[in-house]
C-alpha cells in the first residue's frame, strides 16, 4: 500500500490512493476500501484535472512559478442525468470525455403555447398510459346524500 512518504507524484493510480485510505465515515469511523478502487479513483481525481500540493512544487521554477501548460489537464467531465431525479440516488449520470458535447436538454412543452388539438393529444398519451383517468360521471341526486 502506497503512503505519502513513497508515493510516485506522476503516477496517477498513486497520486491520490494514500490519501483515500481510511477515510472518515460516521461516528468517526474509518472507511476500509479495498486498494484497487483507491487507485481507479485516484486516477478518476487526476483525470478531472486535481494535483496535491507536493507535486505542484516539483513543476514550478525558482520563483515559485508553475506554467498553466505543466499542469494536467481535466480529460473528463461529469453529466447529470438526463431524465429523472437530479439527486445522488439517480444512476443515469456519467462521466464522459471533457470533450464531448453536451447533451440536447429535453424540453417539456409549454401547453399554453399549443392548440386545444395538440393538447387533447397529449392528453390522450396519458390516458393510454393510465397516467390518468377520465372522470367518472356522477348522477344529480337533487342535494339530497
Amino acid at each position: 500500500m502506497i503512503t505519502q512518504d513513497d508515493v510516485d507524484w506522476h503516477d496517477p493510480r498513486q497520486h491520490f490512493s494514500w490519501a483515500l485510505r481510511s477515510l472518515p465515515t460516521f461516528a468517526g469511523v474509518q472507511a476500509v476500501t479495498f486498494p484497487g478502487f483507491l487507485e481507479q479513483w485516484s486516477e478518476h481525481l487526476w483525470r478531472c484535472g486535481f494535483a496535491h500540493r507536493a507535486y505542484l512544487e516539483s513543476l514550478a521554477d525558482e520563483d515559485g512559478n508553475i506554467p498553466v501548460s505543466k499542469l494536467p489537464a481535466q480529460t473528463v467531465k461529469w453529466v447529470p442525468p438526463q431524465r429523472g431525479p437530479r439527486n445522488v440516488w439517480n444512476p443515469a449520470s456519467r462521466w464522459v470525455p471533457a470533450d464531448t458535447p453536451d447533451p440536447e436538454p429535453i424540453r417539456i412543452p409549454d401547453i399554453n403555447l399549443l392548440t386545444d388539438a395538440e393538447r387533447e393529444a397529449l392528453l390522450n398519451q396519458f390516458r393510454d398510459q393510465k397516467i390518468i383517468a377520465d372522470a367518472e360521471p356522477q348522477w344529480d341526486k337533487g342535494g339530497v346524500e
